[in-house]
């Protein structure tokens, strides 16, 4: 995995879990046509909602961001792949995702969570321990501008 400056279909975000006892270091966001447009759509009808100010956020059934942890194999720094952003585009080689290790509960409820502003969190819960996981909370809006 190579962080880059420019917009791929592959988008890594630093991720966590409340969990004592599973693991989660990041999560990669896959970046299509399809994804692009629901969130301008989504990102529209926000504008509506953030006028109403008992509004704190709006969740949608969304499983673009898949979790995972660091391992002994693939060692990844990712503190110095983000340089301190939010988030970072990297390349990865063509099987390289699939020896990324998930975390060891079988993740279900994936959404997407949008806030006032634009920005927004990937959230997945544990199937039967109902432990959260998610990203750190990004600017989806400033993102869709690079991207476009």
């Amino acid at each position: 995995m190579k962080a880059t400056n420019h917009p791929t279909t592959r988008l890594l975000l630093k991720a966590g879990t409340d969990s004592e006892w599973d693991n989660c270091a990041f999560a990669i966001l896959l970046i299509s046509e399809e994804w692009k447009k629901a969130q301008a759509k989504r990102l529209k009808a926000l504008k509506y909602l953030e006028e109403d100010c008992h509004f704190q956020s709006v969740s949608f059934i969304d499983s673009a961001a898949d979790f995972y942890q660091t391992n002994e194999i693939h060692v990844y720094s990712i503190e110095e792949l983000l340089t301190g952003k939010e988030w970072v585009f990297v390349e990865m080689e063509a099987d390289e995702q699939e020896d990324l290790i998930a975390p060891e509960s079988r993740l279900e409820g994936f959404e997407l969570v949008l806030y006032k502003g634009g920005n927004a969190m990937y959230k997945a819960h544990g199937r039967h321990t109902h432990e959260e996981f998610w990203t750190e909370e990004f600017a989806l809006q400033q993102l869709l501008i690079q991207i476009a």
